[in-house]
């Protein structure tokens, strides 16, 4: 007897917003391409668009070496075929399915609902048995992540953040519950790969394709409340067509022009210049507009380094900030650049809160928080500040130069018993080529950070010294032997025999209080104190008592 055909085919799916009055304006064109078919096609009663073609392949990248070292010449190029369907689904989704590893290509990116994949494998995914996990951190590390379980695991076997990590990508076990496959097998799981897209079990049949493509819509759409794997869903990139975005920008425009009513700017050190943080003693703005270009000193605070935008149209401001740069420099008159020029976007942040969610400008893009994570970190970061250091730290008067820092370090915190300054007296390891031990030593040997932030929203910096200094003395040799050495120079009766125990992060200018720190910086926050848990190391917080800066001069360091 011959064996009858699966009712359904694995496909993959991508979707988009209901926007264009042609379906072929979801497509763009592609150099190389062959189309066999390409028009408009009612199936089951559906209008669609259907392209199928082939796609020719250079020559693999590697050819050229393996001519080098073989001296053939051989001609590999090659065409890949490819078909997909463009579907409109109620009036408000338009599906694309895709046939082959080429079609991809022909979809406006630009357009794509870029959720719609997640969407659907959170509300379906068996939440103890997945497979895979894909993520990226919010920070300045942007670390990806890619974690599996080829048994599956629960969520609880992924380390992921309270808030702050994006997950990209899940796989595992899906219901089919309502799907032609899952009629079809009497109610089995399929594994799906769900992410910007969706490679799922479809109908063969036309009817049953569409019918497929509806439900599937329809489930992505669901409350996400009751959602097995919903924390997945709390924080999500804002995609450029996202109708929330003209909101989100206009914020963004009147805070540059400076009206804070939405939301205070901050300072974040961008990822692409993260080698240099504590080595620029300048900074050089340019492309801001008509406006020269200017030389900040170090200490520069976020609303000098916007204060031409309030000088703009509204409407310019924030084009005028993704065309601006801003770049580290070695020397004093912005002459010896540290890296190339960096969009000035990537140095500001910015966050608003819009209907019970809390939308974060970071690195140039934008973020949605869910409230539910927001105040899950806000409770956990309440209770960690309330670990304070014993240490004592005299007045800070401010002097307003560049090595104001410094001196309060050597001249006031070092003149106590038992304490000693280490501030710019910089460690060199293999991992790290330049970088601060601490800026003091506390008399009980605790490693102390010492910082003025006008706004505890600039501490990124703050932590990512800690963490480095905290790093090296655990793993690199070089550092403990630097630490100990540059301590004997300063006190040749002092023995420190033990790596530090204890980092203490003293912060003047503000004090330390939750509602001073960007939701983001809440959680790098989190993560710096599990990191050093992990180390055996205590984080430890101190306010420094201070008399505030006279108006218009600097007020805080680049973080």
């Amino acid at each position: 007897m011959a064996r009858q055909p699966n009712p359904t085919a694995v496909t993959t799916v991508y979707r988009f917003p209901a926007s264009q009055q042609r379906l072929n304006d979801y497509l763009k064109k592609v150099e190389g391409v062959e189309l066999k078919v390409d028009g408009e096609l009612t199936v089951a009663g559906t209008r669609t668009y259907v392209v199928a073609g082939v796609r020719e392949n250079e020559d693999p990248h590697w050819v050229r070496h393996f001519t080098q070292v073989t001296s053939l010449d051989v001609d590999l190029t090659s065409t890949s075929p490819f078909a997909l369907i463009v579907v409109e689904i109620d009036e408000k989704w338009v599906c694309a399915v895709t046939w082959g590893t080429s079609g991809r290509h022909l979809l406006d990116d630009l357009l794509l609902d870029d959720d719609f994949g997640l969407d659907f494998g959170i509300r379906r995914i068996d939440p103890a048995k997945l497979k895979l996990v894909r993520s990226n951190l919010l920070d300045v590390s942007a670390r990806g992540m890619e974690i599996s379980f080829p048994s599956g695991s629960a969520l609880s076997g992924f380390p992921l953040e309270p808030a702050g990590e994006l997950v990209s990508g899940i796989e595992g076990p899906a219901d089919m519950t309502g799907l032609t496959y899952a009629t079809a097998t009497d109610g089995k799981s399929w594994q799906i790969r769900a992410g910007r897209s969706l490679s799922i079990q479809l109908g063969r049949s036309p009817e049953d394709f569409i019918a497929d493509l509806r439900i599937i819509c329809a489930i992505a759409d669901e409350d996400v409340s009751g959602a097995p794997l919903r924390r997945m869903a709390e924080v999500r990139p804002v995609s450029d067509n996202d109708a929330m975005m003209s909101e989100l920008e206009s914020r963004l425009a009147a805070a540059l022009g400076g009206d804070p009513q939405h939301g205070p700017l901050g300072l974040c050190w961008p990822s692409s210049a993260l080698g240099e943080i504590g080595q620029a003693n300048s900074y050089v703005t340019s492309r801001i507009g008509r406006i020269d270009v200017r030389v900040l000193d170090p200490a520069f605070e976020v609303e000098e380094l916007v204060e031409p935008f309030a000088h703009l149209n509204t409407g310019e401001r924030v084009t005028c900030l993704r065309d601006a740069e801003l770049t580290p420099c070695a020397d004093e008159l912005g002459t010896d650049p540290l890296t190339r020029s960096i969009p000035m976007i990537k140095w500001i942040a910015f966050e608003t809160p819009v209907n019970g969610r809390t939308y974060c400008l970071h690195q140039g893009k934008w973020y949605e928080i869910g409230k539910e994570a927001v105040d899950r970190v806000r409770a956990q970061v309440a209770e960690l500040l309330q670990n304070k250091s014993a240490l004592s730290f005299p007045l800070w008067r401010p002097s307003g130069k560049q090595t104001d820092e410094h001196d309060y370090a050597a001249k006031e915190v070092a003149k106590q018993p038992g304490y000693l300054c280490l501030d710019s007296n910089f460690a060199r390891t293999p991992m790290h080529p330049r970088f601060e031990l601490a800026d003091v030593i506390g008399p009980g040997d605790e490693i102390v950070h010492i910082k003025w932030l006008a706004r505890a929203t600039a501490a990124s910096h703050l932590y990512t010294q800690a963490q480095a200094s905290a790093w090296a003395q655990r793993f690199e040799p070089e550092a403990m032997q630097q630490l100990q050495d540059k301590v004997r120079v300063i006190d040749p009766n002092r023995v420190i025999t033990d790596r530090p125990k204890v980092v203490v992060l003293a912060i003047a200018g503000r004090q330390w209080h939750v509602d001073e720190l960007f939701s983001l910086s809440q959680v790098s926050l989190l993560r710096l104190s599990q990191e050093l848990r992990n180390l055996g190391v205590e984080l430890q917080f101190a306010d420094i008592p201070f008399v505030p800066k006279q108006k218009g001069r600097s007020a805080g360091n680049a973080a």
